[in-house]
């Protein structure tokens, strides 16, 4: 009898065997080394099911303003298109463009009221990075190396357009608060920030995960600029599926710079200085 295959299935097992990964990594003996395994299976679960032309790496963002992030676990970027800068080819080194980033994440054991915070300011890290915009009429897909000439509804402006931001998340094992307080602190940490530059989502895979809604639309929200309610979903089964669905919809209907990462971090072209020597042919 021919079997069917489900990959909703798959992507629950998958999230079972992430949960049983999150627990073994806890008999690791130091905190840096239990956050190191974490973290690794994240990145394998992940690499797993994104398309070949995204990969899956950690390190720092950067920008062409002199602007570096904060240390980042999870950064998902182009892999055809990215420039990666690593010293020493080691994660704690390696240094990715903000225009070909698509994704970032933190990983964390337990959330407490500390790691809500240190999770908010690295992903506001990695989101103050400012993609170079030569023309904001002009943009790209990701993994696509053409640019788009925009109507003027369409111009680039991520501080403003989910569409132009790179998506922020935050995945643990378990929630260290209760659910009502878990949503005040987040609230907390929210009033002090940009909306532009707030995570995205939360996933605990023990209890569930928090998102932006319009509960006046009845409707879910990317980020916070249309959203008037930050709500947490008691349902572990598909905290790691919703946020699988939701990377896909910012791989599909993400943009940045139409300015290629190459343009701006090789070679500074406009400091060319005619200093040397010559001959008229």
């Amino acid at each position: 009898m021919e079997k069917i295959f489900n990959s909703v299935e798959f992507l629950n097992r998958m999230s079972k065997e992430l949960v049983d990964a999150f627990i073994n990594a806890g008999s690791a003996t130091t905190p840096t080394t239990v956050g190191a395994a974490r973290e690794h299976v994240v990145r394998e679960k992940l690499g797993r099911v994104l398309p070949a032309n995204i990969s899956v790496g950690s390190g720092f963002v950067i920008d062409s303003f002199q602007h570096t992030s904060k240390q980042t676990d999870i950064i998902i970027y182009e892999k055809d298109i990215c420039p990666v800068f690593s010293i020493a080819n080691t994660p704690e080194t390696t240094y990715y463009p903000c225009e070909s980033v698509l994704a970032v994440g933190e990983v964390k054991s337990t959330l407490d009221t500390d790691d809500i915070e240190d999770a908010f300011r690295k992903i506001e890290s990695v989101k103050s990075c400012q993609r170079y915009v030569r023309d904001s009429l002009y943009w790209r897909k990701y993994c696509n190396t053409f640019s788009t000439l925009g109507a003027e509804s369409e111009r680039f402006d991520q501080n403003n357009k989910w569409q132009d931001q790179i998506y922020g998340f935050i995945i643990c094992q378990t929630l260290g608060l209760e659910v009502d307080s878990f949503l005040k602190r987040c609230l907390s940490e929210m009033g002090e920030r940009d909306k532009a530059l707030l995570p995205n989502i939360v996933v605990s895979l023990s209890e569930g995960f928090a998102i932006f809604l319009d509960d006046e639309k009845k409707c879910h929200c990317i980020d916070a600029h249309d959203a008037n309610m930050l709500f947490f979903f008691e349902k572990p089964s598909i905290g790691f599926q919703f946020l699988l669905s939701r990377i896909h919809i910012i791989m599909s209907n993400g943009r940045t710079s139409n300015i290629l990462p190459f343009d701006r971090y090789i070679l500074e072209s406009d400091k060319l200085d005619m200093v040397g020597k010559g001959i008229h042919m």
